[in-house]
């Protein structure tokens, strides 16, 4: 017997009952934990099953799911897509594919699962997706992935700011802390780059896209963060166009990228493989350089490319 679902919170009466049909027509719940926590740990029966909303608006309604038993509960977030379409951009190329919301959803799965096999804990595990049409034509889908407890990277450099304004922090510690969460989103955003074989890049590399983990909250410095969301990737880019938006996202100042750019870079990469490929996105990253000064009159690139010239 379906185990009932329990809403917390103000849910949206459209989510409600998308998740009850996926619930009680595809019974998706136990597919999902089967999916993510792998067959062992997942109990033969559910005592309770309880949804939160955690934001309803943006790309897609994002739903907390906790599912309770006899061992104890298990957590993922159910993801609710407006159905819409979306753009996947090559960095130069002019005819661009578009994708239905089923084909995005689709990916996603596949992507969660190849990153999964290449580098654990750079994005959430998937639980699976569910879809269907009803009578009027109309797609409803349902996208499981693995919860994981958090706050975003520019949430905690936020946090940092305030420790500042109160007088907890000193600017040097201050400076200091947010150098090191870039460094972290930059190693974070190159691996991502390194692990879909050095030819896809989020369209969305800001640090509002990372989630350190809720043990970093405290004292210490989080070590490790994962990707929130990957429903747009470009395609066919190499280094040279990731550490260029890198820079740009980040912050084009000779600190950020002495401190947080480069090093995040060698942190990805290796230092020896990293020094190298940085060195041969010199010409590239000049050539923008100049194509830059000339457009708007400006040398923003100085400070980027300072940094590579360092590395000589």
């Amino acid at each position: 017997m379906t185990v009932p679902l329990r809403w917390k919170g103000s849910p949206l009466p459209r989510h409600v009952a998308i998740v009850e049909t996926a619930h009680h027509c595809y019974d998706f719940l136990p597919q999902a934990l089967q999916r993510i926590y792998q067959p062992t740990s997942v109990p033969a029966s559910l005592r309770d099953v309880v949804l939160a909303p955690l934001a309803t608006g943006g790309a897609m309604a994002v739903y907390k799911l906790t599912a309770m038993h006899a061992q104890g509960q298990q957590q993922v977030v159910c993801k609710i897509p407006h159905e819409r379409r979306i753009t996947y951009a090559g960095n130069t190329a002019r005819d661009i594919p578009l994708d239905t919301t089923t084909q995005l959803l689709e990916r996603l799965v596949s992507l969660a699962d190849l990153l999964a096999a290449q580098a654990p804990g750079l994005f959430p595990r998937t639980g699976g997706i569910w879809h269907w049409e009803d009578e009027e034509g109309v797609w409803y889908h349902v996208l499981v992935e693995e919860f994981i407890p958090g706050i975003s990277i520019e949430r905690l450099k936020l946090a940092y700011e305030q420790q500042f304004v109160d007088g907890i922090l000193i600017l040097e510690d201050y400076n200091a802390r947010c150098r090191r969460l870039e460094r972290l989103a930059v190693a974070t955003f190159v691996r991502l780059w390194d692990a879909l074989d050095r030819q896809s890049f989020t369209s969305d590399p800001t640090p509002w896209n990372l989630l350190a983990h809720a043990e970093a909250h405290g004292e210490e410095l989080p070590a490790t963060a994962t990707i929130i969301d990957l429903h747009s990737l470009e395609e066919d880019v190499g280094l040279p166009y990731v550490v260029q938006r890198l820079a740009t996202v980040y912050g084009m100042r000779q600190e950020v990228m002495e401190e947080a750019l480069i090093p995040g870079v060698l942190d990805a990469l290796g230092p020896e493989e990293g020094h190298t490929l940085l060195l041969e996105a010199l010409p590239y990253l000049e050539e923008e350089a100049r194509k830059t000064a000339r457009n708007l009159g400006v040398e923003v690139y100085q400070p980027l490319l300072q940094a590579l010239y360092d590395l000589q």
